[in-house]
């Protein structure tokens, strides 16, 4: 089965902040695209609290998607990607294939933060 975007969402952020946060909820194989500009050098964070879903990052120059879970090991210590690029970022939600099968729906609150 094919991914279905859900509608897509321009990431704000309040003046004087560097972050915005989110609440959503994945229903079968739909995703959540966030869409933000951003700088070359500039650092990203990515936190989701809530059920059993992923983040993958996209930019039209990077060569495939980058995993922002905890693990992933294009982050640093304190969790942070650098951005490689300047430009157009979309940041996708979703829930694995095996949850998405059991017609799993779960809710997530999602904070993206960029410095």
């Amino acid at each position: 089965m094919a991914c279905n975007e859900a509608k897509p969402i321009e990431v704000r952020f309040a003046k004087g902040t560097t972050s915005s946060s989110y609440t959503g909820q994945i229903i079968g194989y739909q995703y959540y695209s966030y869409h933000f500009i951003a700088n070359k050098g500039q650092k990203l964070k990515v936190k989701i609290d809530g059920g059993n879903v992923e983040a993958y990052l996209f930019h039209n120059k990077l060569k495939d998607s980058v995993y922002m879970g905890q693990y992933s090991p294009e982050l640093d210590a304190k969790g942070n990607y650098t951005l490689p690029h300047s430009g157009e970022y979309e940041l996708r939600v979703l829930q694995p294939r095996s949850q998405a099968r059991l017609g799993k729906t779960p809710k997530y609150n999602l904070k993206i933060s960029i410095h």
